[in-house]
């Protein structure tokens, strides 16, 4: 009897110290919000399905919400990290404390669609577009598009429609609007069908960001080192899709129920969109400030310290040697 008890007083602190270590060693809880289940946010799907949230030791809860909760839920603390842009932005521009730290998507995912007598950006002069709404990230895509083909926004109509991509596909087949603006795979199944792709990401030089990694500025502060995390597992998001079709493709095929036809399709159309490193250039937050200020009825320069901090990108890039 003695004897073992000396054996179980011997062993206790080997007991405690492998619980210490065990709590030490237990994953950070984050809650993820992202706006809809669209290629926009696929970066963040790739990084669940690899493990690279996992590697961070990070236990991650990616949750699907309207962009219009976002604000308040990440104000509140109850989501931790966003993969909004839009509202973020705009936001930031009328002094809410966030801040994109990365973007995902630095041009958008959309491409313009015409009807089948409809040839050329040109042959859209004095055309209907129709959008889902003025402002919304199809609108402001198709306008970035128009520009870059060299094609006044005044030679065109924009016409608000109010509705999903399915449905404004629909409204192009009745004849209804003579273009739209949609993302993959919305493109390929129209071209199928008769209808005419005539611009997308890969011709745009500066872009309109439709998904990133935002936080508050108090989470940014207060939880550096796992913010810190959070971006390089998102990171080595981006960098897969870029490198490793293959694997992504059935990544897409699971999280966005589709044929594997259908994502082989698509990825094509979607891979200029991605940013390389979850950076983007100056001129692409200056033209997402100045696209908003309307919607935010403001005129005054806004700086770009404002809306962003890169700090932690920029130590992510150079760990990973992206820089």
């Amino acid at each position: 009897m003695q004897m073992k008890f000396k054996c179980i007083v011997l062993t206790l602190p080997v007991l405690f110290s492998m619980i210490a270590s065990s709590m030490s060693d237990a994953a950070e809880k984050i809650t993820v919000s992202y706006s809809s289940r669209t290629y926009a946010f696929l970066p963040a799907q790739v990084a669940v399905a690899k493990g690279f949230f996992n590697d961070e030791n990070l236990d991650s809860l990616l949750i699907q919400m309207r962009s219009q909760v976002t604000v308040p839920a990440l104000l509140s603390g109850e989501v931790n990290y966003t993969l909004s842009f839009g509202n973020i932005i705009a936001g930031a521009m009328q002094g809410m404390p966030f801040k994109i730290l990365a973007v995902l998507t630095d041009k958008p995912l959309h491409h313009i669609v015409a009807r089948p007598e409809i040839k050329t950006i040109a042959d859209l002069r004095g055309k209907r577009i129709g959008a889902q709404r003025i402002g919304g990230s199809d609108q402001l895509a198709a306008e970035a598009i128009l520009q870059a083909k060299g094609l006044d926004l005044k030679e065109v109509q924009f016409v608000t429609l109010g509705a999903d991509e399915p449905v404004r596909a629909e409204m192009l087949r009745k004849g209804l609007v003579d273009a739209i603006c949609v993302a993959p795979p919305g493109p390929n199944r129209l071209a199928r069908e008769g209808f005419n792709v005539l611009g997308g990401p890969k011709d745009l030089k500066i872009g309109s960001p439709i998904s990133a990694v935002a936080a508050t500025d108090s989470r940014i502060k207060n939880s550096r080192d796992e913010t810190k995390k959070v971006l390089r597992a998102v990171v080595r998001g981006l960098r897969f899709i870029h490198e490793r079709k293959e694997e992504v493709i059935p990544i897409m095929v699971k999280w966005l129920n589709q044929t594997p036809d259908v994502a082989r399709d698509s990825y094509d159309l979607i891979l200029p969109s991605f940013s390389l490193d979850g950076g983007t250039v100056d001129k692409t937050f200056e033209f997402a400030i100045d696209a908003r200020k309307a919607t935010v009825k403001s005129d005054k320069p806004i700086p770009l310290s404002q809306v962003r901090d890169i700090s932690l990108l920029r130590e992510v890039q150079k760990e990973l040697r992206l820089q």
